[in-house]
């Protein structure tokens, strides 16, 4: 009795285990990348990767250079595939919505990179304090979300901030570029994951039986 218990528990957590080695070959983790193709200009505000995490939190990071931000200024990551509802998150200061069209201040992403209205975009929002002005690069904490999806894909991104000097200051130039972010369509089946347990530990369940059978013979 003692051996055919440690045989079913053997070829349960060896069908988990093939489970989860399975998905891993069918989902294979994507590089680790710390941005998009982005660089800093003058007066704007400039997201990056800092953990994409597919599925799971990504995180980003948004650096201002030479300018300031005033209260309404901040800057929108476009078309977050496999939004989790809820959980966009920002540092102090600053509001953070997840919606399917728009963007902060109405700035549009690049040509290349169009707004998708079935998917999510994150516009993250000063609402606190002015920040700045700054003549360096000034790191305004991190951004982000969490995604179902498995995979990656680079998409749109906008802001607006003001110029340093001038009272009162003016308003920036328009910034958008491509950034990295999960690709929408490659959802974690959780369905398919359950069903799989269970097969394999039927079948491990139904071959332990067969050799209890065969030892008793």
């Amino acid at each position: 009795m003692k051996i055919s218990k440690i045989l079913l528990a053997a070829l349960l957590c060896f069908g988990i285990a093939s489970v989860a080695d399975a998905r891993q070959r069918r989902h294979p983790k994507h590089p680790r990348a710390t941005g998009g193709t982005t660089t800093t200009t003058h007066h704007t505000i400039t997201p990056s990767v800092v953990t994409p995490s597919s599925p799971g939190t990504w995180t980003y990071t948004a650096d201002l250079s030479s300018g300031q931000v005033l209260n309404g200024d901040g800057f929108t990551i476009f078309d977050f595939g496999g939004y989790v509802a809820g959980s966009i998150f920002a540092p102090s200061g600053w509001s953070a919505v997840a919606q399917l069209t728009g963007s902060v201040l109405g700035v549009a992403p690049p040509a290349s990179n169009p707004d998708n209205p079935a998917l999510f975009n994150l516009l993250f929002t000063r609402t606190g304090a002015t920040v700045g002005p700054t003549n360096g690069t000034m790191n305004l904490g991190q951004f982000g979300a969490i995604t179902t999806d498995t995979s990656q894909t680079f998409v749109g991104w906008s802001s607006r901030d003001h110029f340093p000097t001038g009272s009162p200051p003016a308003a920036g130039t328009d910034h958008a570029d491509i950034i990295l972010a999960p690709a929408s369509g490659n959802h974690v089946p959780d369905g398919e994951l359950t069903v799989a347990l269970l097969g394999l530990a039927l079948t491990g369940i139904e071959a332990t039986r067969r050799l209890v059978r065969a030892r008793k013979a």
